[in-house]
């Protein structure tokens, strides 16, 4: 793939509309995040205006919390969308367990008043889910991929097209019909997600997209835990099957949730901390929309740099489910002080915490869980893959927090030893081809392991007998 203007580094994912790669704007020697339409503009001409859309929506919407577009357009027959570059992963990554209740409020919060400035020009989600939210490496969360995205028009209640588009998992009843929609369908999808984020579980599931969607249909709402209980009528509202028994509007959910998190703040103990001052209630809040909507959000928002690499990188906007994978596995339990320190208790209301508060996090906690995840994706034989879900990875980022640790030594050696197995299984059945390639990924873990090394040389000898034995017949 070649853009003019452009050099692209790797693909992230790839989706049905486009691929997205990182590439490097030449102009500005800044890196962005390069998607480009999978089809050619010949092929449809619908197909090529929605993706444009998606540029032009993004391109008009200022916020934030919303990613920015730097450019659109054409080179050649490959049309692209040039936008922020952000390697902070995605909140579908950190959903295999429950998080922290005033970091899920936090992350609803900010997602919130970004779906209040589109919801004020006019424009529709239609596909908010944890695999559209990204954070910045600050821990800041951005709304992206409005690739299905409607504008509202003033006959929009006139109309309806009957297609059903999003994710079956988090869309609205209304939209699940085929029904025309508005931004009351946004609000339902992150109802869902706040649920998601508080248990750790989607609230309806299935084995097909039809039985999923008539749960949302017909399902009543899920009726959280009792420690979670607090937090039921939020729920209630933001996931009311008759839109009209929903938060009329994304501002009015900021302005409810807002409350919510000033309780809960109170109800932690959260101490006052050095860091910006506060934000005020009321007029001194900074408004973000036309409807002077506040941009003020919840401020203990980051986990720990450390603990945010056991969750968030991925490179890929697609990856793989880890709740499926991990079905039957737990991750090891946190110290109560550790967790704690993790999810922002400690800190003030609405601030960012200051950079020694993130210093004082709990190394043991952190190191034990990426020692588990490691141990685990051992166990499930993911050993250089999927990306930023494999045992290399995450004895990487231990042995980076703690470069004497042996247990990450000890995983590095272990990833070779499976290599050097897999490598002589492959020889054995003479499928040499294949026992190089898991050589090469065995050495780029540990070059110099003996068992791999004398493998390679074993290859290459025989590959070199063979070739002085053929020239020898020439001669």
């Amino acid at each position: 793939m070649e853009v003019s203007g452009f050099k692209i580094k790797r693909t992230i994912g790839q989706g049905g509309m486009g691929t997205v790669y990182l590439a490097t704007q030449e102009s500005l020697g800044r890196d962005v995040c390069l998607k480009t339409m999978n089809a050619s503009r010949s092929e449809s001409t619908e197909y090529f205006e929605r993706f444009l859309n998606e540029g032009r929506i993004v391109a008009g919407l200022r916020h934030p919390h919303i990613i920015t577009i730097y450019d659109i357009g054409a080179s050649d027959d490959v049309v692209y969308i040039a936008m922020e570059y952000v390697d902070g992963g995605d909140l579908k990554s950190r959903l295999y367990a429950p998080l922290p209740p005033l970091e899920a409020l936090d992350i609803i919060i900010r997602i919130g008043s970004a779906l209040d400035l589109a919801h004020s020009e006019g424009i529709i989600h239609r596909d908010v889910k944890p695999a559209n939210i990204l954070f910045r490496t600050n821990g800041d969360p951005l709304l992206t991929d409005f690739g299905i995205a409607k504008q509202m028009t003033l006959d929009a209640e006139l109309t309806s097209t009957g297609t059903i588009l999003g994710s079956p998992f988090y869309m609205s009843p209304e939209q699940s019909e085929g029904l025309v929609v508005d931004g009351r369908a946004d609000i339902y999808s992150l109802g869902i997600i706040f649920y998601e984020m508080l248990t750790g579980e989607r609230p309806y599931v299935g084995d097909s997209p039809i039985k999923i969607i008539m749960q949302n249909l017909q399902k009543p709402i899920p009726a959280l835990a009792q420690d979670l209980a607090r937090f039921q009528p939020l729920l209630d509202r933001m996931l009311c099957k008759d839109r009209a028994g929903r938060f009329p509007d994304a501002a009015s959910m900021v302005d409810y949730l807002l409350d919510i998190y000033d309780r809960e703040a109170a109800a932690a103990g959260a101490a006052p901390a050095a860091g910006p001052s506060e934000p005020k209630r009321g007029g001194a809040r900074t408004h973000l929309s036309k409807r002077g909507i506040v941009l003020g959000a919840a401020g203990v928002v980051c986990l720990a740099v450390g603990f945010t690499g056991i969750y968030l990188y991925s490179e890929s906007l697609k990856q793989t489910d880890i709740v499926v994978r991990r079905a039957a596995a737990s991750p090891p339990a946190l110290s109560s002080e550790g967790l704690e320190t993790v999810s922002g208790i400690g800190t003030a209301s609405r601030k960012l915490p200051t950079e020694s508060s993130r210093k004082n996090i709990k190394r043991a906690d952190v190191t034990k869980a990426l020692r588990w995840l490691g141990q685990n994706s051992l166990q499930h034989d993911q050993l250089t893959s999927p990306p930023a879900d494999n045992a290399y990875y995450y004895f990487s980022r231990l042995l980076a927090l703690d470069p004497g640790n042996q247990s990450a030594r000890d995983g590095f050696a272990q990833i070779a030893e499976r290599y050097v197995a897999l490598a002589e299984r492959q020889y054995a059945a003479g499928n040499i081809l294949q026992a190089q390639v898991y050589i090469t990924l065995g050495l780029q873990v540990s070059p110099r392991h003996e068992g791999l090394l004398a493998l390679e040389s074993i290859i290459h000898d025989q590959k070199r007998s063979f070739w002085e034995s053929l020239a020898s017949l020439f001669e």
